[in-house]
């Protein structure tokens, strides 16, 4: 998981300004290539099963929080995956469970309220077994599978996403992570890398105080008195960091810093 800095929709003032508030939001680092894998699983294990031709589309991951986790999960007919590196869960909600079933029986019109039967119960345990079949590349090698209630997929997910199908049937499958996986962490920088970039500097070499009275009458050619002695020495500066203090002077008729 990583927090991102975002900004919000353009706002505009009262002053006649348009700005966008910043603020920092969680981000999932599961990678978007692990996803699509999952999603084209899907497509093509529904596909086979329902024997129809279906699209899919995959909502990018995100880190929930706890209410948006229990929205999600509510009665769900839920799986938990159990994987070499975390748990992963697969989760059907009941309108997207009845009609992916009804679908396999080559209706499409899913019931409305009434409970699945013994055989279409069955028959969502297919399904889900296909699909639960597909997290390796989400939680690791698949050591078992096995129902789970929904409140405690929803108490313990944090990574979310769903692999949405349309055309002749509409339905969502939910996938999530008990664990987000790690920011893969790159090589550091080490001089050597940037012995070769240029860095403007600059040297204060003198300081003084004006009044306003006196900022407000400077002209071309004032004076300006200066508070700090010619042997008060300078400090380097790279960007608004000091660097060094050193003396300031002149070497082969350019001006020169020695720290």
């Amino acid at each position: 998981m990583i927090v991102a800095l975002t900004f919000a929709a353009p706002e505009a003032l009262d002053d006649g300004r348009v700005v966008r508030a910043a603020r920092f939001v969680r981000r999932s680092s599961l990678p978007a290539a692990a996803a699509c894998l999952v999603a084209n699983g899907a497509r093509e294990q529904l596909s086979r099963l329902l024997a129809l031709d279906l699209e899919t589309e995959v909502t990018e991951p995100a880190v929930l929080d706890a209410a948006s986790r229990a929205v999600v999960f509510a009665g769900s007919f839920a799986y938990r995956v159990r994987g070499h590196g975390c748990d992963a869960f697969v989760a059907l909600r009941a309108p997207e469970a009845k009609r992916l079933v009804a679908a396999a029986f080559g209706e499409l019109e899913a019931p409305g309220d009434a409970a699945l039967s013994a055989i279409e119960r069955q028959t969502l345990e297919r399904l889900a077994g296909a699909l639960t079949a597909l997290c390796a590349p989400l939680c690791g090698a698949v050591r078992a599978v096995q129902a789970e209630s929904p409140e405690r997929a929803a108490r313990e997910a944090e990574t979310y996403f769903e692999v949405r199908t349309g055309g002749r049937v509409a339905a969502a499958v939910g996938f999530a992570l008990t664990r987000d996986p790690a920011e893969p962490a790159g090589e550091c920088f080490t001089l050597d890398d940037l012995v070769d970039v240029e860095i403007p500097c600059r040297v204060e070499f003198a300081r003084g105080i004006l009044d306003v009275t006196a900022f407000t009458r400077l002209a071309p050619h004032a004076v300006v008195h200066l508070e700090t002695p010619l042997d008060g020495g300078g400090t380097l500066f790279a960007g608004d960091a000091p660097v060094a203090r050193g003396t300031c002077g002149a070497r082969d008729g350019r001006r020169a810093f020695a720290a």
